[in-house]
């Protein structure tokens, strides 16, 4: 095939990636996400988001994407799973150092103008018994870097994802646990790459 071929067999690749989305993946039932009454159109409704990016792919990693949706009004978790269902993924997970790295430039970079934080819902959970994080699978997590103070005196066994807009401070650079009730400024969602069946 030539050159040019190549090019045109890979502008039209891109191209039906980009039209058919975020495939949908199937939820771990295993999470046990408080759901909420709110659908998915009241949400939107109800709540002005001021950033998102919906169905689209803000980071690459391990053949998954993962998205930032934010809402100036804030969410609980089951309204930012519910956002994330919306979007064709789940509750994100965090599969390593290096992509906590990626995951957090992504979560400073989307701070809205005039905030001096961002905070956003995992699809992680905290057994309170051991104070060991879980993958929404079940498994351990691989990476944990908790901010100052966290997890509390008292467990709490849901996990947000908080970044200073200032990089300085590495202490508030990372997980904190949080009652499914708690209302933050984003989901962080991922789903399957589109070309991946």
């Amino acid at each position: 095939m030539s050159l040019l071929g190549m090019y045109a067999v890979s502008a039209l690749f891109l191209l039906s990636c980009v039209i058919s989305g975020i495939e949908s993946i199937k939820v771990n039932e295993e999470l046990s996400v408080p759901t909420s009454n709110v659908t998915t159109g009241s949400i939107h409704e109800e709540r002005s988001f001021a950033h998102g990016n919906e169905g689209r792919c803000e980071v690459l990693y391990g053949h998954k994407c993962f998205t930032l949706i934010i809402s100036m009004a804030k969410m609980t978790l089951g309204e930012a799973d519910t956002v994330c269902k919306a979007a064709k993924g789940r509750l994100a997970n965090v599969y390593g150092e290096e992509h906590f790295n990626l995951l957090r430039a992504l979560i400073r970079s989307r701070t809205p103008t005039g905030q001096m934080d961002n905070y956003a819902w995992l699809g992680m959970t905290l057994d309170t018994k051991t104070r060991r994080v879980k993958l929404s699978n079940g498994e351990w997590a691989p990476y944990i870097r908790w901010v100052v103070r966290a997890p509390h005196e008292s467990p709490r066994p849901y996990i947000g994802f908080f970044v200073q807009y200032d990089n300085s401070d590495n202490n508030w650079q990372g997980y904190a646990d949080e009652w499914s009730s708690n209302r933050i400024q984003g989901a962080l969602c991922e789903s399957k790459v589109p070309w991946e069946r």
